[in-house]
């Protein structure tokens, strides 16, 4: 505690001209555009449920985590269980994710960041790669293909404007912190009349809170966009990531009272965790090439090809698993625009992924594979053909219409071990997915907005064949309708916005996490799942006065979800669990946070997050405690011999509260719990060259 204090105090002993960016916070809502649904405009107009974070969003409460600006957002829940494993669910999706993503579709601007095999690794991103994220709620199938959570749309970061010409910019960041905490990034962007150049390294370490969560990731990434002409232009991704991190297991209550610091210990019948070196080794290409060439004033067609390469190898406590996946993906689409008459644009495309992966599974000897080896070279394919039309046919009516036409299948050959049945092709069939909505402005800061969407998710190869080495080829895709309603409302000249929509998402066949008696996981169907919900979200700008002495900025912010998602009939060998509560899921989350820039260059963000209670398996006979969360973030940001230098303070779970932000459901033997760190701090600076 003495250290803090220190800190704080020499934030407010510095003495020195500077200047404060305010960047994007004042930005009003009729002023944000929004991609998602290849919309390109106004969030109040598009008629869908889509939350925009932008760069200050994402770095108010820390400046190297995604989660708490993701948990800020109404209906979407990020979890870490230790650092650097992280999982992310919106509307109830973290149902089936053991690790990564699944069920959402993630892209990096027009690169797929979605395997073929339907995972996302966001672990392997650097906050510091990316500027602004939209979060499409909902079944997004009608552009996005397959998965009924949503989709995570990413914008890349850059320092500089890309109209400014012959410029350049550095910027270095360093911050060390609790628990062994160390992050480091150099940033470098060149623009010139021809093209412009982004690089970023970055170095993150920590000891983790508990044994056995220690993590090390190293990522290096180049971007290039050629400006050819005002026709053409040209995008490159080279992205590098190398990511290890321990797992130090779940703990039951009893265990969880009595040292919450442990890792997994050992039983009579399975070794420790620790004993095990337990762990994850993930080493990542990414390559991408994009090009959109605008044919002439109402024609343009934009194509992305992606490819990567993972190795990837995961000691657990029962078993070893490597994995090398070789990935390949294009996404192409035509886009027409006509503004004459009745405005209108119609977008038709195809996107494309190919996924090869050889699996090896063994049994783990102290953190080395045995010689029980079983191996599986399993061929992912997954495609769609997309089209939709936005229509105005009034200035208060916008009209979005569209479907996507879908298809998933895998094959999976046993080469060594039993049983040897050759290559066993299985497909999921075509699946249509449309989707209607429309937004009805009876002025031009209030909206209306409806839509009905069908969603649809594959078994992930992750659920088809688990860690374990089992085959489950006989789980079916889940689908379902998804019908909501909304309103966005912006007042006080922009200052003021508001959003809510309720939804009720009826879920068939819905894939559900379970864990046998060894701790090994394996995935079945749950029957039907009724999800209805109220998401609401607002932004209140009180104050924005440059020129002021003291407080010159002052913004209020904060969301609200409530959930009543509910198993209908969903039978598990001799158990019925019909209208028990959906695992996983808390049934309200609160956030609010307050942003103040005072005395010219000091800055101070204050969250506060509640999360309900939740059932942690099926039965609901174990339920996670609620929990109070409070972040904060000060600094100091102004100039320093002509550089712009930025000192921080992050300070995480200020009110020491006892929690885990990541459970384990189903979890066998009552491990479910995950704590996560007590009061932390990191201390940092930037520096702009």
């Amino acid at each position: 505690m003495k250290r803090i204090l220190f800190f704080v105090y020499c934030f407010f002993a510095l003495q020195v001209g500077g200047v404060h960016a305010q960047e994007d916070s004042t930005k009003q809502i009729e002023e944000i555009l929004v991609r998602g649904f290849e919309s390109n405009a106004k969030i109040l107009q598009v008629p869908a449920s889509i939350s925009v974070l932008s760069r200050t969003n994402l770095q108010r409460v820390s400046n190297y985590s995604l989660l708490p600006a993701f948990n800020g957002v109404p209906g979407v829940r990020m979890e870490e269980r230790s650092p650097g494993s992280y999982r992310l669910s919106i509307r109830g999706s973290l149902l089936r994710s053991p690790f990564g993503v699944r069920n959402i579709k993630l892209y990096l601007d027009d690169f797929l960041l979605s395997d073929a095999g339907g995972n996302a690794y966001i672990n392997l991103l650097d906050i510091n790669n990316i500027s602004r994220a939209e979060i499409i709620k909902g079944p997004a199938g009608s552009i996005y293909g397959a998965g009924t959570g949503g989709a995570v749309l990413l914008s890349g970061n850059a320092l500089l404007s890309e109209a400014l010409l012959d410029t350049s910019r550095l910027q270095v960041k360093i911050a060390g912190g609790s628990f062994g905490s160390l992050h480091q990034s150099v940033q470098y962007q060149k623009n010139t009349s021809d093209y412009t150049l982004q690089l970023l390294q970055s170095h993150n370490q920590s000891d983790g809170y508990r044994n056995q969560s220690r993590m090390r990731k190293d990522n290096v990434q180049l971007r290039m966009k050629f400006k050819e002409s005002r026709k053409f232009s040209a995008d490159l991704l080279l992205l590098f990531s190398d990511l290890s991190y321990q797992t130090p297991g779940g703990l039951n209550q009893v265990q969880l009272l009595a040292n919450p610091r442990q890792s997994r210990p050992a039983t009579p019948t399975l070794p420790s965790a620790q004993a095990q070196k337990a762990q994850i080794f993930n080493k990542t290409v990414l390559l991408g090439y994009s090009t959109s060439f605008k044919l002439n004033n109402h024609w343009k067609t934009v194509t992305s090809f992606s490819t990567s390469f993972t190795g990837f190898k995961n000691p657990f406590i029962t078993n070893y698993e490597r994995r090398n996946e070789l990935n390949i993906g294009v996404r192409t689409k035509f886009v027409y625009e006509n503004n004459k008459r009745i405005p209108h644009q119609w977008i038709t495309g195809v996107e494309v992924q190919r996924g090869d992966y050889r699996i090896d599974s063994t049994g783990n000897a102290g953190g080395k594979p045995d010689a029980n080896l079983v191996r599986d070279d399993v061929m992912a394919k997954q495609q769609f053909a997309f089209s939709q039309i936005n229509v105005d046919p009034f200035s208060f009516l916008k009209i979005q219409a569209g479907f996507s036409f879908n298809y998933f299948g895998y094959s999976i050959d046993r080469t060594i071990g039993t049983p040897t049945n050759g290559k066993v092709p299985v497909d999921f069939g075509n699946q249509f997915l449309p989707r209607v909505a429309m937004s009805f402005l009876p002025t031009p800061r209030l909206s209306f907005y409806a839509q009905i969407a069908k969603g649809y998710s594959s078994p992930t190869i992750a659920e088809i064949r688990p860690s374990a080495g089992g085959v489950y080829s006989g789980l079916q895709a889940e689908f379902g309708w998804n019908k909501e309603v909304g309103v966005k409302w912006s007042a006080l000249n922009g200052r003021f916005s508001f959003s809510s929509s309720f939804f009720r998402f009826d879920l068939k066949e819905a894939i559900v996490r379970q864990t046998n008696t060894a701790g090994a996981e394996y995935f079945t169907n749950a029957g039907n799942v009724i999800q209805k919900g109220i998401e609401s979200e607002f932004s209140w700008l009180l104050l924005n006065n440059p020129g002021s002495k003291t407080v010159h900025l002052l913004q209020l912010q904060g969301s609200m979800t409530i959930n009543d998602f509910k198993f209908g009939d969903y039978q598990l060998g001799n158990n019925n669990f019909k209208n028990n509560k959906l695992t996983g899921v808390p049934n309200q989350v609160f956030t609010a946070g307050v942003y103040a820039a005072y005395l010219k260059n000091y800055y101070l963000n204050l969250n506060f997050n509640y999360t309900g209670s939740m059932p942690l398996n099926d039965a609901n006979v174990v339920v996670a405690a609620p929990y109070r969360l409070w972040q904060g973030k000060a600094g100091w940001k102004g100039k320093l011999k002509g550089h712009v230098v930025d000192l921080f303070l992050l300070l995480d779970n200020m009110s020491n509260q006892q929690y885990s932000l990541g459970n384990d459901i189903n979890a066998f033997g009552g491990r479910f719990f995950n704590p996560a760190p007590t009061r932390n701090f990191l201390f940092g600076c930037s520096v702009d060259f």
